[in-house]
């Protein structure tokens, strides 16, 4: 077995060698069904690199595994190979998934303990799995996202400023998590002609919003051009598969002559076999979203009333 010294080494040129299998082979299946054979295998690896023989207690392997892929997740940031948002999101998941390696491995070492050999080729299997084109199992389901504000302000005024909200200025916008802290593009205006509504959002992104018929304020997104969404992470363009962006919609509800009830409701596509976890990161997402426009909304026809 390796010096101690180098068995983290080994454990990295591993996960590069997986991670560019897992970007650079063109064939295989979804991305977020990828990643986690991508994360299973890191905990083959971590079992095999840090423990061959057994010798470890189960937690003492599960943490010198999640302390290298912490390692890595930072040399990726550093090297702006992924993004804070994508590592914050995938990380959790991926060091669960890692545990799950960590313990398969640790029950064929003890089946085969006097042909442990036969164990690394567990290594090879997440470099395999993109080379065949196996199916991955789809889950598809519409999420949508709601929140809600009153205003006090009417309803004409309140929709006027939902309908054309010209540049925020940065001392308009509210604090909120995933902007402030993860960094990712937030909203920076919309105006609204023949039927589109032209959304742009910090960072150079740019989309449409195509209005629908009715009494609301609704549209279908639509993103005609791919490399204004550039600043976005690639495992979560709203382009999909994963992830679908598909319709938005404010409704005003007058409560009274000077206040207005406003409900902003997103709702997507997800496509993936770990919908349950990523739906709450979904709401997290476009509560902030929301949260950012509506402040600047309320702000802006509160003060013109």
């Amino acid at each position: 077995m390796a010096p101690l010294v180098l068995r983290p080494l080994i454990f990295l040129i591993y996960a590069a060698l997986a991670y560019a299998v897992f970007f650079l082979v063109p064939s295989g299946p979804d991305i977020a069904w990828l990643a986690l054979w991508f994360a299973l295998g890191l905990g083959f690896a971590g079992q095999l690199v840090f423990d061959w023989h057994r010798r470890l207690d189960f937690w003492a392997v599960v943490g010198r595994t999640c302390l290298a892929m912490l390692a890595i997740t930072i040399l990726f940031l550093l090297f702006a190979i992924e993004t804070l948002v994508c590592v914050v999101m995938i990380l959790p998941i991926a060091m669960f998934i890692a545990v799950i390696g960590i313990a398969l491995t640790r029950l064929l070492l003890k089946r085969f303990e006097r042909q442990s050999h036969l164990c690394a080729a567990l290594l090879a299997l997440p470099l395999l799995v993109p080379v065949f084109d196996w199916p991955a199992p789809a889950f598809e389901e519409v999420v949508s996202v709601s929140t809600v504000i009153t205003i006090a302000a009417p309803a004409s005024e309140v929709r006027a400023q939902a309908e054309n909200v010209s540049d925020i200025a940065e001392s308009e916008r509210p604090w909120t998590f995933t902007h402030n802290l993860l960094r990712a593009p937030r909203p920076l205006s919309a105006q609204t002609e023949g039927g589109v509504r032209y959304a742009r959002w910090t960072r150079a992104v740019r989309f449409e919003e195509h209005l629908l018929p009715g009494p609301d304020l609704a549209w279908r997104f639509a993103f005609p051009d791919p490399d204004a969404l550039k600043a976005l992470d690639p495992r979560i363009s709203p382009l999909g598969p994963e992830v679908v962006m598909l319709e938005g919609r404010y409704n005003f509800e007058p409560l009274g002559p000077s206040q207005t009830r406003v409900t902003l409701t997103t709702s997507y596509q997800l496509s993936t076999p770990i919908n349950a976890y990523l739906k709450p990161w979904g709401r997290l997402f476009l509560n902030d979203m929301h949260n950012a426009v509506l402040h600047v909304i309320k702000a802006r026809a509160e003060a013109r009333s």
